[in-house]
């Protein structure tokens, strides 16, 4: 029995809290004299659940399918191990890994709601590839929605994202993010305490939500109902001494109600990417977009239209210009790819 192999039966033990794992690890050092029985844990309860653990084999099973898989096993121990991760109290004793790790100091968690609106989505992918073109790595879970977007924003820019699963690292959930699921074991990584096999049992998210918050210098919400598990996640940062901040939005829609509670508990309001700038990464150099050159219609046409939907009659009811010259500036502005249109004649800031 190696250490690793070792540390791989301690993350088993079912009965045994996080936080007591990491604890037994930092306090014996070597955790191999345990099972072997060389050493007694000083708790009786652990103790008793180390000595009795006897599936050796189906670990041996188990990592001869990771290593098919190319999935590389990082333990607490191990220098490629994620330090901000690292000094939380109940940080995980290992991680399942699948594509390139990397969780350097600029780590933002995006986490809102499953069932997002068109604005949310539009706005959690915007704000994800923005601050990817700045080299910040995005970390998200993968649900539908709010993490999907992210995700997805990130790799646009070619950029860093961290998906962490509440299952094991050969389940994709929920099973319709297949396509994303693998290009994020290609192009990102793709992050699990859970072994093979495991499902995505509904208690693995809140315990997978402090690895988000975990890994991460700051935790945004997006779009969170007052019972939304990304409040686990913000809440879980302030724990771990992160910067939460949030978006604004409507008092009457129920998706908002968790993010503006958050507001108004102290988190950051955020109404732009430099304010998660300011608040979470002063030292990256904003690197600013090219001017995009408008007429006066078009700034004016622009500065009508918001980060939530306006349809066209709206737009053309405020402006007060010529219906023929309203569409003509929004056709324009959507090829400078400034404005976004969706059915219905509804549009959105980019």
């Amino acid at each position: 029995m190696d250490e690793k192999l070792c540390i791989i039966a301690l993350s088993r033990l079912k009965g045994i809290k996080a936080i007591e794992k990491k604890e037994t690890i930092q306090q014996y050092g070597y955790v191999a004299p345990l099972f072997k029985g060389k050493k007694r844990h000083h708790d009786q309860h652990i103790n008793e659940q180390i000595i009795s653990f006897k599936d050796w084999k189906t670990i041996e099973r188990e990592l001869s399918l990771l290593e098919k898989m190319n999935v590389q096993i990082i333990t607490i121990k191990d220098n490629g191990y994620p330090e901000l991760l690292r000094n939380i109290p109940d940080a995980p004793i290992l991680l399942y890994t699948k594509g390139s790790l990397y969780a350097g100091k600029d780590t933002l968690a995006i986490v809102g709601s499953r069932r997002a609106t068109f604005e949310g989505i539009n706005l959690a992918e915007k704000i994800a590839q923005t601050l990817s073109s700045l080299g910040i790595t995005i970390v998200s879970g993968l649900a539908r929605g709010i993490d999907s977007a992210s995700h997805k924003g990130a790799l646009k820019e070619k950029g860093k994202t961290i998906a962490v699963l509440g299952c094991g690292i050969d389940i994709c959930y929920p099973p319709e993010n297949k396509t994303l699921f693998e290009r994020i074991g290609k192009e990102g990584i793709i992050i699990t305490e859970y072994g093979p096999g495991e499902k995505p049992l509904s208690f693995h998210f809140p315990e997978r939500n402090r690895i988000i918050a975990g890994l991460s210098r700051g935790v945004l919400v997006i779009e969170a109902s007052q019972r939304s598990g990304s409040l686990i996640t913000a809440r879980l940062g302030i724990e771990y001494g992160r910067e939460v901040m949030a978006i604004p939005g409507s008092i009457f829609n129920e998706e908002y109600r968790g993010a503006n509670a958050l507001i108004k508990e102290g988190a950051k309001l955020i109404d732009g990417i430099e304010d998660i700038l300011v608040n979470c990464f002063p030292d990256v150099n904003i690197k600013r977009e090219q001017t995009i050159d408008m007429d006066r219609d078009e700034e004016y046409i622009y500065s009508l239209i918001g980060h939530e939907k306006i349809h066209i009659d709206e737009i053309i009811e405020k402006s007060q210009m010529d219906t023929k010259r309203v569409i003509s500036t929004m056709t324009r502005l959507e090829m400078k790819d400034v404005i976004r249109g969706f059915p219905g004649g509804f549009y959105i800031r980019r």
